[in-house]
């Protein structure tokens, strides 16, 4: 029973199920792959904007950060210097929160965790501390120190996403090598090998019926029909009767 099953599946397996099967194959690899494609130009189209958006602010946003520490330390010799002091401490507060915002790696979010957390009271005491105390320079040098980290960060930040996408970019060229090169090309292959035995068997069935055509026994009206239905059939696949006024190829 089960090896009876077996050969009429496996005479079911004929050489149109093969070519439906191979150009399947094809059909599938492209619909899967089209999409991934389609999603992928429009993740590379957004990479510009992602930078600036994202790494380039991260990069202002620190540089602002060590000019609004210099200009606390600046303001403090000015005739209004508690106002100029104030001023930049906010905005040194409104930078680190945005800065907080445009974190791409673990190490950008722990220097900028350390500044916030070293700045707090360090700015606090400097709005009241002697301009000429060498303590509070010190921590002043320490937060420059800090933020200067925080920039090379979001350097190597930028660097990592550059690589990323470079990485992103060699694995989309392989998926197109494959399902737009090597997958058709294989399955033309097995294709092409296919029709060749295909065309061959065809062209072979043509001359037996052209053989047995001028057969008294082809005369009777039950073979002739089956004879007629053959030559149809074979018409129709490309591979007419043979114009007599012609040599055959």
């Amino acid at each position: 029973m089960f090896t009876s099953t077996t050969e009429e599946r496996m005479a079911n397996v004929t050489v149109v199920s093969k070519i439906r099967f191979l150009a399947g194959v094809v059909l599938v690899v492209l619909l899967i792959a089209s999409p991934i494609l389609a999603l992928a130009l429009l993740e590379f189209g957004n990479i510009p904007s992602s930078i600036k958006d994202e790494h380039l602010a991260a990069i202002k946003y620190a540089e602002e950060l060590d000019a609004a520490l210099y200009k606390m330390e600046w303001g403090r010799y000015q005739p209004d210097g508690v106002q100029i002091v104030v001023d930049q401490q906010r905005r040194f507060a409104d930078f680190l929160d945005s800065a907080s915002g445009h974190i791409y790696t673990a190490e950008q979010r722990a220097k900028l965790d350390a500044l916030a957390q070293a700045a707090k009271p360090t700015l606090d005491a400097f709005r009241h501390a002697d301009p000429h105390d060498e303590v509070m320079a010190a921590k002043m040098r320490d937060l420059h120190t800090m933020v200067t980290e925080v920039e090379n960060s979001d350097d190597v930040a930028l660097e990592q996403y550059s690589d990323a996408a470079r990485t992103r970019a060699r694995q989309l060229i392989a998926l197109v090598i494959v399902a737009g090169v090597v997958v058709p090309v294989i399955c033309f292959a097995l294709l092409w090998g296919l029709s060749k035995s295909v065309r061959a068997d065809l062209r072979a069935m043509r001359t037996e019926l052209e053989s047995v055509a001028d057969n008294p026994l082809a005369k009777q009206p039950s073979i002739a029909r089956v004879l007629e239905a053959f030559d149809q059939a074979l018409t129709r696949l490309g591979f007419p009767k043979p114009n007599p006024m012609l040599a055959e190829e």
